[in-house]
């Protein structure tokens, strides 16, 4: 049964966040469907569980039921503990009435530790869901970079890794592969959400960092391996998510991101189930395009600073 759901996605000004929410949606349920009716907000028609979206999700605000109507309200949140909140797409100037909406409603309200959350999305017009705020807490602050006994200026954040990985469409328990693992960062989103890791990194210092990130959150991987990602040692992985390295800090062998994606896309693609997805993020300068075997699904840009500007492209096994 098709649930109607409601995201309301963070508000970065790219295009990753509605991206990401509609990757999620569509690994547990191919055929969901959307529409954005106002900026920062998504519509789902879909099977996919919202609160298991919401608990994986992290580019977005609130992720929950749509309430079509007060019959609505009372089926979902009788004898909950409950809170109101309200968030305006564009300044209001004044603030919605928590007792229109959960009056006459067989809920005790709490505001420290609800159940539920009734959310009121206030746009062009005003859309009412049930969130469960409290299941999209992620803890990103434990996981940041410097928080891990393995550092390398080059790791990028766990918010980004997480979309990074939601793009590749991995549920939980699929292999999910790393080809570039770094200290981890990708990996560690990777495993939280419950896919079956395996990362690969040239550098044996940082396998072996990559080991200690991995300890460290309690995580077990299939396995981390010190290897050249051109030599893939996999038969086959359900996705792929990985940040080409680039710079003096990483650890690259000499060879340029342009060189990194010629040698590692052939190998890839031999590993790759058809349907499964690749998604690389590279310098823009060092363009991606698809291939007989690859289809290049779509792409995004996140701007880093005035001369760097990231490319975040996903491609699709055929």
């Amino acid at each position: 049964m098709k649930n109607r759901s409601l995201v309301l996605l963070s508000g970065e000004g790219t295009t990753i966040p509605a991206a990401e929410a509609k990757a999620i949606f569509l690994a547990y349920d191919p055929d969901s469907r959307f529409e954005s009716p106002e900026p920062r907000l998504l519509l789902a028609d879909s099977t996919a569980n919202p609160w298991v979206i919401g608990a994986r999700i992290a580019f977005a605000r609130r992720v929950g039921v749509l309430a079509e109507s007060k019959d609505d309200v009372e089926r979902m949140l009788r004898g909950r503990r409950v809170r109101f909140r309200s968030f305006d797409l564009a300044p209001k100037g004044d603030h919605p009435d928590p007792g229109r909406y959960l009056g006459g409603i067989d809920a005790s309200v709490n505001l420290v530790d609800p159940d539920y959350e009734l959310t009121m999305v206030r746009g062009e017009r005003d859309y009412l869901a049930v969130t469960a705020p409290g299941g999209m807490r992620q803890a990103w602050s434990l996981r940041r970079p410097r928080r891990r006994p393995f550092f390398h200026p080059s790791a990028i954040f766990p918010k980004l890794s997480r979309a990074l990985f939601n793009l590749s469409r991995c549920r939980e328990g699929e292999v999910f592969f790393e080809p570039f693992a770094g200290t981890g960062s990708i990996a560690i989103e990777a495993s939280v959400v419950g896919a079956k890791v395996v990362a690969v990194d040239i550098s044996s210092l940082t396998a072996r960092g990559a080991i200690s990130n991995m300890k460290h959150y309690s995580q077990e991987w299939l396995g981390v391996v010190r290897a050249d990602s051109a030599l893939m040692p996999l038969i086959t992985a359900d996705a792929v998510a990985t940040d080409i390295p680039y710079g003096r800090a990483s650890s690259t062998r000499g060879r340029s991101p342009r060189e990194l994606l010629e040698n590692v896309l052939p190998a890839l693609t031999e590993i790759m189930k058809s349907g499964s997805r690749v998604v690389l993020m590279h310098p823009e300068e060092v363009p991606v395009e698809g291939s007989r075997e690859l289809a290049s699904e779509e792409q995004h840009y996140l701007h880093v600073h005035k001369l760097l500007t990231r490319a975040i492209t996903v491609l699709k096994r055929k």
